[in-house]
């Protein structure tokens, strides 16, 4: 153990006001009811003597610029840190309250952010933060992985490549219990349907529970999604409620043991960060006339699933984002010219760890390759880190038709652009 070597973590839940619109579904048109399960702002801080980073992970949709922004300068003013080494993320869950926009969204939901729950929610993670960082105690750096099957599938796919590593940090204190546990996988937290109404964490939050109850020490798990694009659970869950959320969430859980009784200790105490902006490619302006063209047949294949008794509840979501895809695409058109998608890639290094952090829904196959080209053996894919812009899809998923690639502002080969830039920045790290 490396006696420099220390870390703290803080967990504070999300007060949410019943009423408040959800985030996820935009076919999901009324306020929340209430709360089912508490949602987070978690913070883990670690420092080497030299130098500290602070990784923030929260049960929400995603953030945004505005909202990272604010974060990282209400942190600086309290603490000597540089802002690469300030780590922002989401959990992805579609059942979290409504506090970002996207411009190129298929509906106009201006109307359903509430600024003041999204200052409230700024405040709280900049407070929780700041607890974190206080108070830092002697811990070791330890690493794991299993694989957790029967909860992530391609959901464009059946067949398709699915990406079922668990990947885990454990921060083990002196007693020789955990302090603190990343737990990384990649899949949409998306059992809970466009029918809920209750603000939940999904199955990340029954995997941070279940981690934090079984090691007690007043352990905080924080859960960070990974290459999740194309990853959900559309083809293995068994139903959409929260009976079912406790199963998946279940199943995680397990594969996170297994990687506590596969874990190493590493010896390298190095922490670094780095954060670099880079033109990400734009989508050419599609041609109004084949948008509107594949709009129409993607409506007329939707009215007439609503008309098959017998279609499955999962070729019924394909068609129906097939649609809003559709529909988003459109407003791209008008749209695109003018957005913005000069964007952060960042990288946090904890000894030979490295987190890799994008601000898009990467699909898996790009993961795979990040992993597949670095040098380093132990990575994990933080997606919704820094933002969450839009799909990150492959070539051949564009010409599929699928929901992904028609809403997303991205040209076709954005995902190569990503893991070029992600290996010239582990090269200067």
């Amino acid at each position: 153990m490396n006696l420099n070597f220390k870390a703290n973590t803080s967990a504070t839940p999300l007060n949410v006001p019943t009423g408040v619109y959800m985030a996820g579904y935009a076919d999901r048109e009324n306020g929340s009811k209430g709360i089912h399960d508490n949602i987070y702002t978690k913070a883990l801080t670690v420092s080497n003597g030299e130098k500290t980073i602070i990784v923030i992970s929260n049960d929400l949709l995603g953030v945004d610029e505005e909202l990272v922004d604010k974060v990282v300068s209400g942190i600086k003013k309290e603490i000597n840190i540089p802002e690469e080494n300030i780590f922002i993320c989401a959990t992805h869950t579609h059942s979290a309250p409504h506090i970002i926009n996207w411009e190129f969204d298929e509906k106009n939901f201006s109307c359903r952010l509430n600024k003041k729950l999204k200052e409230y929610i700024i405040d709280t993670m900049i407070k929780n933060a700041l607890k974190s960082a206080k108070d830092l105690r002697q811990i070791r750096l330890a690493y794991g992985k299993s694989k957790c099957v029967g909860v992530a599938s391609n959901r464009i796919c059946k067949e398709g490549p699915v990406d079922d590593s668990v990947n885990v940090i454990f921060l083990i204190a002196e007693n020789n219990l955990p302090l603190g546990v990343i737990v990384n996988y990649s899949c949409h937290p998306t059992v809970l349907g466009a029918d809920n109404e209750y603000i939940s964490a999904d199955y990340p939050g029954v995997v941070q529970n279940l981690v934090e109850e079984y090691f007690k020490n007043n352990c905080v798990c924080m859960f960070i999604n990974g290459a999740c694009g194309n990853q959900s659970t559309r083809f293995t869950r068994k139903a959409q409620d929260f009976n079912e959320v406790k199963r998946m969430g279940g199943l995680v859980f397990k594969s996170v043991l297994e990687a506590y009784d596969n874990k190493e200790d590493k010896n390298n105490y190095e922490i670094n960060g780095i954060k670099r902006y880079f033109k990400f490619p734009k989508k050419e302006i599609p041609d109004r006339k084949e948008a509107m063209e594949y709009y129409r047949r993607t409506l007329y294949d939707l009215n007439k699933a609503k008309n098959d008794s017998n279609i499955s509840p999962q070729n019924m979501r394909s068609i129906i984002t097939k649609y809003q895809g559709a529909s988003i695409s459109l407003k791209l058109i008008d749209v695109l010219e003018n957005i913005n998608l000069e964007l952060p890639i960042q990288i946090i290094k904890l000894g030979d760890i490295l987190i890799v952090g994008v601000p898009v829904e990467l699909f898996n196959d790009y993961g795979f390759d990040i992993k597949r080209e670095s040098d380093f053996n132990n990575v994990i894919i933080a997606g919704y880190t820094n933002g969450m812009v839009g799909y990150v899809y492959t070539p051949e998923s564009y010409e599929d038709g699928d929901y992904e690639a028609w809403s997303s502002p991205f040209g076709k080969f954005t995902g190569d652009f990503i893991t070029q830039n992600v290996m010239s920045l582990i090269k200067i790290l």
